[in-house]
């Protein structure tokens, strides 16, 4: 009972970092919560707005497009200006881009609005990184980003049958206005809470031990710029290597889960719209528990982060591999089990990606080098959407529904990225701790 009230403790550092943690997951949670909400609503949109799959596409990866392109701006100003105000400020511009979404009168101005929604939450998972840089022990940096993916990522759980029912209830446009103004609450909280380093409140900062290969530094190089910053990062061939395979690995999966899932679940399986959130609902579960695990494990396994990942990649391209061998249409039995899995080996690889590309750089440089490495995966997100719209639309549909052949050529394209992924982390070194071990 005294440890829980010594972490409840907002007086010490030990307890109130914890007040920010929990404020940057529930910011967070709102930003996953997007990510996948078009596949609840894919069908209203298709009706509302006449739209084929190709355009659906679009509109949903416009999400990832700007939220791919603010990451390097958002990690050098997380650098710069302090991950609080960078906080801030994004929570805002998602909560004006949920509204307009939700009060679009085309797609054209509901792809705006998504973008927006983009834009605003990719200012989220990068800072907060770098709180916890400064919050939290180099030593248990993996298992906390695992966390945090995994209290985030309840947000994609939120985003499945609860949506649904919400949907069903008040009809997707106020649903959108009402997780807009949730948004701007948090944003507010967020500047009232959150500090970027313990010195902000008057305490001493967290130890961080020095690396193998060099001192940590928590402060900056004089005559640091941005130019040099950035040719620090985009240097490294690790760095390369990492960022590649969690390009091919993040981005399609997230882009099925984010748009078709539902569609595929009802079309080729003949389920409900509330059973096909249920089973949607089971990819997220199995993130939330993934991420943390692995993260644990790879901080306390003598094998190396490395060999974790490749582990959790391989498991991934079997379950997607189990869908091929069955044309693209597994005994429904299956894929909630396939789900699942996919679910929880993908939030423990995409934790430890991020802490592999952490502990190539110091302290100092952390916010820059997530903010370049970050984009991959979105980026892949929003190249995959609408070419997986593209390649659904070579078979065609009828009415509002997509043949198997049509989903079977999306599901291949996964299970080809997903080898492509493990062949890109292959080269990079091995160790217990890290790439900079």
């Amino acid at each position: 009972m005294k440890a829980i009230s010594g972490w409840l403790n907002w007086r010490t550092p030990s307890g109130y970092r914890w007040y920010i943690f929990l404020v940057l997951s529930f910011v967070y949670f709102l930003a996953c919560l997007h990510r996948i909400a078009p596949t609840i609503i894919a069908r209203d949109l298709v009706r509302e707005f006449s739209a084929g799959a190709t355009a659906l596409g679009f509109m949903a990866s416009a999400y990832f497009y700007l939220y791919a392109a603010v990451q390097p701006p958002v990690g050098v100003l997380s650098d710069t200006w302090g991950p609080r105000l960078v906080t801030t400020l994004f929570a805002v511009i998602a909560c004006a881009g949920a509204l307009l979404f939700g009060l679009a009168p085309n797609m054209t101005v509901a792809t705006l609005g998504r973008a927006l929604i983009g834009a605003g939450v990719g200012g989220v998972f990068v800072p907060a990184l770098k709180v916890f840089s400064k919050w939290f022990h180099a030593q248990t940096f993996a298992a906390m980003t695992g966390i945090f993916l995994a209290m985030g990522n309840a947000g994609n759980l939120a985003a499945s049958l609860p949506l649904t029912y919400l949907v069903i209830q008040m009809g997707w446009r106020m649903s959108f206005a009402a997780i807009g103004a949730l948004s701007l609450m948090m944003a507010l909280v967020c500047w009232i809470v959150v500090r970027d380093q313990p010195k902000d409140k008057g305490w001493p900062d967290v130890a961080v031990p020095a690396p193998a290969h060099g001192p940590l530094l928590d402060a900056t190089p004089a005559g640091m710029t941005t130019l040099k910053r950035l040719g620090m990062v985009l240097g490294r061939p690790e760095f390369w290597m990492v960022t590649g395979s969690y390009f091919f690995f993040g981005g399609p999966t997230l882009g099925f889960q984010g748009l078709w899932t539902v569609p595929y679940l009802i079309d080729v399986h003949g389920l409900t719209r509330v059973q096909a959130g249920g089973i949607l609902m089971l990819m997220p579960l199995g993130f939330v528990f993934g991420s943390p695990l692995f993260g644990i494990l790879a901080d306390r396994l003598p094998v190396g982060r490395k060999t974790v990942v490749i582990a959790a990649l391989i498991i991934v391209m079997f379950c997607w591999g189990v869908f091929i061998v069955f044309g693209g249409h597994p005994p429904i039995t299956l894929v909630p089990f396939l789900f699942f899995l996919i679910g929880f080996c993908g939030g423990g690889a995409l934790s430890l990606f991020m802490t592999m590309n952490k502990e190539l750089f110091p302290v100092w440089l952390t916010g820059t080098a997530m903010g370049l490495m970050n984009p991959a995966a979105f980026l892949s997100t929003a190249l995959f959407q609408p070419f997986s719209g593209y390649l659904m639309d070579t078979v065609g549909r009828s009415g509002e529904t997509y043949p198997l052949a049509a989903y079977y050529k999306v599901l291949l394209a996964i299970f080809i990225t997903a080898v492509l992924s493990l062949i890109m982390i292959m080269p990079v070194s091995s160790s217990k701790k890290g790439l900079r071990d």
